[in-house]
């Protein structure tokens, strides 16, 4: 988020408060000069702040950025998931079916991000937050201020030691950009307070009115966190799919140990197919790895591996062994619409459907798919 203060030039009505003729003597051209090189440095470490923070993994609330967590908890759950394979199934799209599939975690990344620049999309939208998070920031700058300047210092240098440090934990101002910055020692510290104070305001109408021209894409996509990345985490797990099947993790979060999903889906979607037949197969995960079938694929060289043995080779999966378990209606549905297509696409041979998965229809889907997520 480049919003920088290109040309900042202090102007001498600000330096001169008429306190004392000591105060006027002390502001002269060269001192001001270093003045307005001490007050840069501290523009340049605010923008840096709110860069940071606007969108920051910690401290949201504190950053008001519960408009954002607002998003993510309100509109993003599971209601949000299921919203999201509504609409593919809605729009028939097979090619979005496939990255769905296949390239899961930048799929929805992908839509999660339109998801943002549509509830963004007005540029007022942002204001109201932008200002408050700035505001927020020049009270912590004008209290450490006033808390640096009761420590009873005696010299500009020894006031500036104190700021950086009471500041330390919202704005770490390196010492390196005071390289250079240096005042007398008979300068008067509480005038240097109160000088500061006296820009901060126009500091910070400076900095909303240059947010106000950046487009919400051009804010967004120059954060060091993106929010897409951190909305995915939240709400949709840790992105991880299963070997076999493609479904992913249903764990939540990224801290789990061993990644799991309530039901699979029929392996032909995952590419899956029978070596013998080239034909794409629709077993289940679940059945598979109680039965005596193998499977290959480039992890194991290609070599035949029984189904049931799988966790030598993917020990961070763990697969609910029931043959009960059936596909959702939803993915059968997917699987008999698209069959022809996910041929051509998987180079491989039309799955031998069972007849009862030819009779389901798209309301039927649609229906098994509010089920599933009223059971989770």
């Amino acid at each position: 988020m480049n919003y920088r203060i290109n040309s900042f030039t202090m102007r001498n009505e600000y330096l001169d408060f008429s306190f004392t003729s000591a105060v006027k003597c002390w502001l002269t051209k060269k001192q001001s000069q270093k003045t307005e090189k001490l007050a840069q440095s501290l523009m340049a470490q605010c923008n840096s702040y709110i860069e940071e923070r606007i969108y920051s993994k910690a401290d949201y609330d504190e950053t008001y950025c519960r408009e954002l967590l607002h998003l993510i908890n309100e509109k993003l759950q599971q209601e949000e998931v299921k919203k999201l394979q509504t609409s593919l199934l809605e729009d028939g799209n097979f090619n979005n079916f496939v990255k769905y599939i296949i390239n899961y975690e930048k799929f929805v990344k992908a839509w999660i991000w339109r998801h943002i620049l549509d509830f963004y999309r007005e540029a007022e939208d942002l204001e109201d937050l932008e200002e408050e998070i700035l505001s927020t920031i020049i009270k912590k700058v004008k209290d450490a201020l006033e808390k640096a300047k009761d420590e009873s210092v005696t010299t500009v240098s020894a006031f500036l030691n104190n700021f950086c440090k009471v500041l330390q934990k919202d704005l770490v101002i390196s010492k390196d950009t005071l390289v250079g910055i240096q005042f007398k020692n008979t300068a008067d510290p509480d005038q240097f307070c109160t000088f500061i104070q006296t820009f901060l305001p126009n500091l910070q109408q400076q900095i909303l009115a240059e947010l106000k021209d950046l487009e919400i894409k051009s804010k967004l996509s120059q954060l060091p966190l993106k929010p897409q990345d951190e909305i995915f985490k939240r709400v949709f797990g840790c992105g991880k799919q299963c070997p076999f099947c493609k479904v992913p993790c249903e764990a939540g979060g990224g801290d789990h140990k061993e990644h799991f999903a309530s039901v699979h889906r029929p392996h032909g979607l995952g590419r899956y197919q029978n070596l013998v037949t080239d034909k794409l197969t629709y077993s289940l995960c679940s059945s598979d790895v109680v039965s005596n079938t193998t499977f290959r694929n480039s992890d194991t060289d290609w070599k035949d591996h029984p189904f049931k043995d799988y966790r030598q080779y993917y020990p961070h999966w763990r697969i609910q062994p029931d043959p009960s378990i059936t596909a959702s209606d939803y993915w059968k549905f997917v699987f008999k619409e698209f069959n022809q297509q996910f041929v051509k696409e998987y180079g491989a041979k039309p799955a031998d459907l069972p007849a009862d998965w030819q009779k389901i229809t798209k309301e039927q889907a649609l229906e098994s798919l509010k089920e599933a997520f009223t059971m989770k």
